[in-house]
């Protein structure tokens, strides 16, 4: 049976990374071609930092874990990153996007049974 302690990370770890791509969005508009001008973007560093704060707990998740079980977790971000784009981007998923949510809970419940 899996760690829960370590699962429980890897999902806190998707939903931190759902965040970056969030500020990610936000900071698309300002984003320059001249690299080092992308340094005083506020909301691309946050995305960067948050993302990097995901990476780590996930690698660490790695040390205790088989990947076979914590990488599909990490489809989880789309789901993260689907609601927090309608709540904060008053963006509307189709469908079709709530059934491809729908299939990746069912897909992740099912490698947690595993």
């Amino acid at each position: 049976m899996a760690n829960s302690f370590v699962i429980i990370s890897v999902i806190m770890a998707t939903g931190i990374g759902a965040l970056g791509s969030l500020y990610f969005k936000k900071a698309s508009d300002r984003v320059t071609m001249r690299f080092f001008a992308n340094f005083s973007n506020a909301d691309l560093m946050k995305g960067v930092a948050l993302y990097l704060i995901s990476s780590i707990i996930f690698i660490l998740a790695l040390q205790y874990e088989k990947v076979s079980i914590l990488y599909p977790i990490t489809s989880l971000s789309y789901i993260w990153a689907s609601l927090l784009a309608m709540k904060y981007l008053n963006e509307k998923p189709n469908i079709l996007r709530w059934i491809g949510i729908v299939i990746v809970i069912i897909g992740v419940t099912f490698i947690g049974l595993s």
